[in-house]
């Protein structure tokens, strides 16, 4: 049977993946990238029924060898047809021929211009399975005698997965650092574009986390495809997985973020990303396990360490802070601004303080939730501190009115930095891991030399202080410290918390030592 390939390119109802132009990524990218993409032939089983090859791979197993392969199948005619009785055999270049079990998932008949993925898989107790040059699909007529066996359709195949150590493997096609591409042989035209990659630390271990959006450029929707994100060094492989544990739908236009994580060892260098279809294959043994199969698709560069986190921007203290379009963690009509970032000193506790106020404007007409963002402080050495958002906030934002929130920092004593990175971090996302939704290049305040102390959202200045002594009957000596402060509000605020305390703390001489004491103020807001 001579087979006439169909290139995808020719109808709308193509099998094969698109050639588009992805579009700038939302937050990392700085320009339109160039789209990776390859077109897959398909060919005809029946008149109706087309067939394109979506995964071969050859992967080791303990005992031998693993061979997989996925076709997926289209039917073109305006009835439903049967997919032919078959056997699906892969040839070697050596002759050798192997035939494949069907999963029990496969479909039987295909609906009008229904696509069905056929996915079957056999072990083999053999390490020495040359390459794999055709697949062929069989009709065996048990019946007649001699056993007659009738070709369908036979498939070169040009692209199979060998496993990420066989050499044979290598030459899958290497992007860039946030190169956009789409997967191959996969029957989608989503656009995917890395756009960050954080190393995190979590209870149940240390992680890569990727971030990668995706775009639909298409006239209808699509759900994200089964594919995961490993990570390589030079002497092993790391399994990633999406983070996101509902299907990923797009409507024409959209773009989402997805994230994988993979998990790693500590002390591991890592060289590249690799890009990996999955499938299931079910078997028709009652009680068997559904058994995943993984195949190479490309294989990224690990970005460099400049190119791994989202680029800061040069931030001015009151502005408000321009976060990620995509974020859901910031409602659109909330606008936040960081008002205050001091260090303080913390004598004879062994540690400073960093204070980071925000204000949260509700710009719309309706209450909206209080955003939930994290926050971290890194120094320009790259060390990074976690900050702890205060206690008893709101959990809604009246509209037409500014809330402030802090966050505090723990740092060491030996911290004498001014200028750092302030990011604004997604918790919900790909939980238990956090995704940047803002990156602020900023500076810590210098205190005031008026005598006026920022407190947002108040100013303090001491008009005058006095310390009289007093002797009682016992000629014991009490002490009175008296302060005169002038404290002025900033408008259109609520403090989140309804309360404002101020603590303020004299270091008395008593032998030589700085002995700290603690007056308290509290003023109740109503």
């Amino acid at each position: 049977m001579k087979n006439k390939p169909w290139k995808s390119g020719l109808t709308a109802l193509m099998l094969g993946t698109m050639l588009v132009q992805g579009g700038l990524p939302v937050f990392a990218a700085d320009a339109v990238p160039t789209v990776v993409s390859a077109p897959t032939a398909n060919y005809g089983l029946t008149s109706d029924i087309r067939a394109a090859v979506k995964n071969v791979a050859v992967t080791p197993t303990a005992l031998g060898s693993q061979i997989s392969v996925t076709v997926r199948l289209y039917n073109g005619g305006t009835t439903q047809n049967r997919v032919p009785e078959h056997e699906l055999r892969v040839h070697t270049a050596s002759g050798i021929v192997y035939t494949l079990k069907p999963s029990a998932g496969n479909k039987d008949t295909l609906q009008p211009r229904e696509i069905g993925e056929q996915v079957y898989m056999t072990t083999v107790d053999s390490k020495e399975i040359t390459q794999i040059d055709e697949l062929s699909f069989v009709n065996v007529d048990i019946y007649a005698y001699p056993k007659l066996e009738t070709t369908l359709l036979s498939i070169p195949t040009s692209s199979v997965w060998y496993g990420d150590r066989n050499p044979a493997s290598q030459n899958l096609t290497l992007l860039d650092w946030k190169q956009a591409f789409t997967i191959p042989g996969v029957n989608s035209g989503l656009v995917y574009t890395p756009v960050e990659v954080s190393i995190q630390n979590t209870a149940a271990g240390r992680s890569a986390v990727v971030t990668v959006l995706a775009d639909n450029p298409g006239a209808g929707r699509e759900t994200v495809p089964s594919f995961r994100l490993d990570a390589q060094s030079a002497l092993k492989t790391y399994e990633g997985k999406l983070a996101e544990k509902d299907a990923v739908v797009l409507e024409a236009g959209e773009k989402k973020y997805i994230h994988f994580a993979i998990p790693l060892e500590n002390g591991v260098t890592l060289s590249n990303l690799l890009v990996v279809s999955t499938d299931t294959f079910v078997p028709k043994t009652p009680g068997s396990q559904a058994i995943t199969l993984a195949t190479g698709k490309l294989t990224m560069a690990w970005p460099k360490t400049d190119q791994e986190q989202s680029a800061a921007v040069p931030y001015s203290i009151g502005q408000p802070i321009a976060f990620d379009a995509l974020t859901k963690v910031v409602d659109k009509k909330t606008e936040v601004s960081l008002m205050e970032l001091h260090l303080h000193e913390n004598p004879g506790e062994g540690y400073k303080t960093a204070v980071a106020k925000f204000k949260l404007t509700n710009t719309s007409d309706v209450p909206t939730a209080t955003p939930a963002f994290l926050s971290e402080l890194t120094n320009a050495q790259g060390i990074t501190y976690q900050g702890a958002r205060q206690t008893n906030v709101t959990t809604m934002l009246n509209p037409g009115l500014s809330y402030v929130v802090s966050y505090s920092y723990i740092v060491p004593q030996s911290e004498t930095g001014k200028d750092f990175s302030l990011k604004l971090l997604d918790a919900q996302a790909a939980a238990p891991f956090t995704t940047t939704i803002a990156a602020l290049q900023t500076s810590l305040q210098d205190e005031a030399t008026d005598g006026t102390i920022s407190l947002y959202p108040f100013d303090l200045k001491i008009k005058e202080f006095t310390v009289n002594t007093q002797t009682t009957a016992q000629l014991m000596y009490t002490y009175k410290f008296r302060m005169d402060l002038d404290i002025t509000q900033k408008r259109m605020w609520l403090w989140i918390t309804i309360s404002l305390k101020l603590d303020l703390k004299l270091l008395i001489r008593q032998d030589e030592l700085s002995v700290p004491k603690i007056l308290h103020y509290q003023e109740q807001t109503n």
